[in-house]
């Protein structure tokens, strides 16, 4: 019977868990228990990793323009879906064909305070005309510079990739049309000024309707939710 347990402690500190056992057997007669103690630390609890929610921005009943060339003109587009998802009103000013030194002209006529926002999608023509990207940059950059003194926030967007939308083919007068309208591209995201630059490399070459890419439906559809995703819009 002197084999059974005679003490058993358990301690709490903290984390820690100390169990003291002594057994009868271990113990000479007359002499003062010597206690046995093992510690068991109980691992520390990390707190789990909290996760911040997107706050998406409400856009319902603000007034958008749309500034652009063929990209942007088609009646159902991508300008269309982004304000029909998002509860947004809007005039579209795109023409096709246009280049950005005629759309700086329409931001002069048509950007007023009545809007909340204005997107800016051009370039593609200037792009083909083998135009100086840079002369182009600036077009834009005076579009945003007015809408600015009109408190309107500007957003730019680059548009589809060109190196792998645009299939010229042996089309010679379009020979360099699609490394320049990456570069131009690459010019927005590096160099607009006080504007929301997006990168909406978002469709692929089965997106598009012809070799210059307009964009069939389903580009538009993409290129859309690209907007809306990359502006942290509310959809409705």
């Amino acid at each position: 019977m002197r084999d059974i347990i005679i003490t058993t402690l358990v301690l709490v500190f903290g984390g820690a868990v100390v169990y003291t056992a002594v057994l009868a057997s271990q113990i000479p007669l007359g002499v003062s228990p010597t206690f046995i103690t093992f510690d068991t630390i109980k691992p520390t609890v990390t707190d789990t990793p909290k996760v911040i929610p997107v706050t998406l921005t409400s856009v319902r009943g603000k007034k958008a323009l749309f500034i652009g060339d063929s990209h942007t003109a088609a009646d159902y587009g991508w300008q269309h879906q982004v304000c029909k998802q998002t509860g947004m009103t809007y005039l579209n000013t795109a023409v096709g064909g246009q280049q950005t030194t005629w759309m700086v002209g329409v931001a002069k006529a048509k950007i007023t305070e009545y809007f909340d926002y204005c997107f800016i999608y051009g370039g593609a023509n200037d792009m083909a005309g083998n135009r100086p990207p840079m002369k182009s940059v600036k077009n834009i950059q005076a579009i945003v510079d007015i809408c600015n003194k009109n408190q309107v926030t500007p957003i730019v967007i680059t548009g589809f990739d060109p190196k792998t939308c645009i299939n010229i083919g042996s089309r010679k007068q379009y020979q360099g049309y699609p490394q320049r309208y990456s570069r131009f591209q690459q010019m927005l995201v590096d160099s607009i000024q006080q504007a929301v630059v997006i990168k909406t490399h978002c469709i692929s070459r089965t997106d598009c309707g012809d070799f210059l890419c307009h964009m069939t439906s389903s580009g538009h559809k993409k290129m859309a939710s690209c907007v809306i995703e990359e502006l942290k819009l509310k959809k409705l």
